[in-house]
């Protein structure tokens, strides 16, 4: 009998160990475009998503974003992102409850290493379509339109500026693999974003739910109504995580 050499210290950052399918953080990001339209939503229905540890004052705000990453170290990919304002031991920041991508290398690296709680959708983003509105589209599955939301630019709020600190939250789940038990790991994640602006504008944004259902239930952050809509481009790095609350 002989047994295997592999040891941990050889084990690289991620699965499979010899082979790892991600970059190691921090992510770079060049000439990001996002699409974001925040609104006011039902406190409850808020509440009800946001774990333990993170608080909001009212009115509950949530937000929409579609993005679209050309160039970045997980490769090209689109995301729409669902969050809710709130803060973590008094720093403000995004809590994510929904999140759906388009390509597998983000979508692993987001749930193992940040808590994102990503899933495979298909997206489209016309943020260079000819036109007015700039708008973005995510189906899951392709053919069930799920939600969508657009922004019309109509004035400059910010052009190439220094770079600024945003705030992320997520809750990462790892489940057990014997039967009956709990989760075999459940964090609640801070992660720390460095954003520098080259254009961002303001203007008229809607946002929309078309499917209610179980299986993706972002209908529930209702929208009461519509506060801030926005264009950006951007450069974006993406740091590593700090558990800030385990169970």
């Amino acid at each position: 009998m002989h047994e295997g050499r592999l040891k941990a210290g050889k084990f690289g950052y991620d699965m499979p160990v010899d082979a790892p399918l991600y970059a190691k953080p921090p992510i770079y990001y060049k000439g990001v475009r996002t699409i974001s339209v925040t609104w006011e939503t039902d406190l409850d229905a808020a509440l009800d998503l946001l774990p333990e540890g993170l608080e909001l004052e009212p009115p509950a705000i949530a937000s929409i974003i579609f993005a679209r990453y050309p160039f970045s170290t997980l490769g090209p990919y689109n995301e729409t992102i669902l969050g809710i304002t709130c803060t973590c031991d008094g720093t403000p920041g995004l809590y994510i409850p929904h999140i759906a991508v388009d390509s597998e290398v983000p979508l692993a690296a987001g749930r193992e290493i940040w808590g994102y709680p990503k899933k495979f959708a298909h997206i489209e983003i016309d943020s260079d379509a000819p036109g007015d509105v700039l708008s973005g589209r995510m189906e899951r599955p392709r053919g069930n339109l799920l939600c969508g939301a657009g922004v019309r630019p109509e004035w400059p709020i910010r052009g190439a500026g220094e770079p600024t600190d945003g705030y992320s939250m997520a809750l990462r789940v790892i489940p057990a693999p014997e039967e009956n038990a709990g989760p075999s790991l459940a964090q609640l994640i801070q992660t720390h974003t460095v954003t520098t602006v080259k254009e961002e504008w303001e203007g008229t944004g809607w946002v929309e739910f078309y499917t209610h259902s179980d299986v993706d239930p972002w209908h529930k952050l209702n929208v009461e109504e519509v506060v801030d809509a926005r264009y950006r481009i951007s450069d974006m790095t993406l740091g590593f995580g700090k558990v800030v609350r385990s169970w």
